[in-house]
């Protein structure tokens, strides 16, 4: 189900419920990843958490491209995950779960729900409350510590829920925070069976059923129904290429090679490929001057502090040339 604006709450969880986040450093990967991909794809992120064998994150999706989304940021992690720890075959258990969210009264609901469980472990859960309070609020792994203040709010994490609870934002914070504890101190069964309810909607019984009724009609029994991976247009390094020089007064050439002066429009070449090409890093290295994907990373972070590239034109105008597969 996806639309304009549509809201979702996410899951997706390690194959067999393996461990998919060993290390901080693993985690560290997956955020820089979805940072990436909230600014590539327009997504707005509300929550978000990061257990051992599965994360979930509450999204909303302007541009009604949810899938689009989590394919890209799933097999980049994967990728990622199979390169890091040597482990070959799936790393995700299947396709990810996104039961869309009715309105912003349950995106509340939602995102207590995602704040909370890092406190619903066994472990956690035989804990007194005022432990599981600290537990929570020194939890790194996610939003929760940044919307009740204990770290500084990314600027790639949306404020919207935040704003329903005052008129500034340390009343805001103060609230949200006992509506959270409200949910350890008080029987919070409701929204688990609310989260659980339904597989593919967060709601009303009447949104619920409207859903269903929706997907009903789609169903076909047919192949379509199926979880597949259907081929999408991507740009080409070629077409990547030639529109950059053509910006910058260079040669295609230029970009390919170890030019002193060219290194902004390769990055900028870079950037665009990671946006549009559908390769991995280590293939975009090899082509702008045989660099490791480490190198183009890095090279990407710099670019994004010059406001002056408009990204959303550039990719407008490659999407428009007619020799964007060639």
């Amino acid at each position: 189900m996806e639309y304009e604006n549509a809201l979702y709450h996410v899951t997706s969880r390690g194959n067999g419920r393996q461990v998919i986040f060993h290390t901080d450093d693993d985690r560290k990967r997956f955020l820089s990843q979805l940072q990436d991909n909230l600014e590539s794809y327009g997504v707005r992120l509300h929550a978000w958490v990061l257990m051992a064998n599965h994360f979930h994150l509450v999204v909303r999706t302007p541009r009604a491209n949810l899938s689009r989304f989590m394919q890209r940021l799933n097999s980049s992690y994967s990728l990622y995950y199979r390169y890091k720890h040597g482990k070959p075959g799936h790393v995700l258990g299947g396709r990810y779960k996104s039961p869309v969210i009715e309105n912003d009264e349950y995106l509340l609901a939602a995102t207590r729900y995602v704040h909370l469980n890092p406190v619903k472990t066994r472990i956690q859960m035989q804990r007194t409350v005022k432990m599981q309070i600290a537990f929570l609020e020194g939890y790194a792994w996610s939003s929760y510590p940044a919307y009740i203040g204990k770290i500084s709010f990314p600027d790639w994490l949306d404020k919207q829920v935040l704003s329903t609870y005052g008129r500034d934002l340390q009343q805001a914070r103060r609230r949200y925070r006992a509506y959270v504890q409200a949910g350890l101190l008080e029987d919070n069964t409701p929204i688990q069976d609310l989260m659980k309810a339904n597989a593919y909607a967060i709601g009303s019984a009447g949104f619920v059923a409207d859903t269903a009724s929706a997907l009903a009609q789609r169903t076909t029994g047919g192949p379509r129904d199926a979880d597949i991976s259907l081929p999408r247009p991507h740009a080409s390094f070629a077409a990547i290429d030639r529109e950059i020089a053509r910006r910058y007064g260079l040669t295609p050439e230029d970009l390919r090679g170890r030019r002193r002066a060219a290194g902004v429009a390769r990055t900028v070449a870079m950037e665009l490929a990671a946006r549009t090409s559908g390769q991995t890093l280590r293939a975009i290295g090899q082509h702008y001057g045989n660099v490791s994907s480490q190198a183009v990373a890095m090279a990407r972070k710099r670019l994004k502090q010059n406001r002056d590239v408009d990204w959303t034109e550039m990719q407008l105008a490659l999407a428009g040339s007619s020799t964007i597969h060639k």
